[in-house]
């Protein structure tokens, strides 16, 4: 069960920051719609977070924090490749 919520929290915490990089592009962009959705999906993943951490379940909070890296990572480094 540890494992499977370690799993979790790392998508989570990927998908979280992704999203967040992609929301902030949005709105920088002026797409409304987009931003919207992306909201929705910060929303989600933040209630996931919550209840992880709130279970108290250590490694997936570090699951969490790593997946958040490698997203937020990605995303910036999408964005440079992206502008160039």
């Amino acid at each position: 069960m540890t494992f499977a919520l370690a799993v979790l929290a790392f998508i989570c915490g990927f998908a979280m920051d992704l999203v967040w990089a992609l929301c902030v592009d949005a709105v920088t962009q002026r797409c409304p719609l987009t931003a919207a959705n992306m909201s929705i999906l910060l929303y989600l993943c933040s209630v996931v977070s919550t209840v992880l951490i709130i279970e108290k379940c250590f490694i997936a909070v570090a699951a969490y924090v790593l997946g958040g890296w490698i997203g937020t990572y990605l995303a910036v480094a999408y964005r440079q490749m992206r502008q160039q």
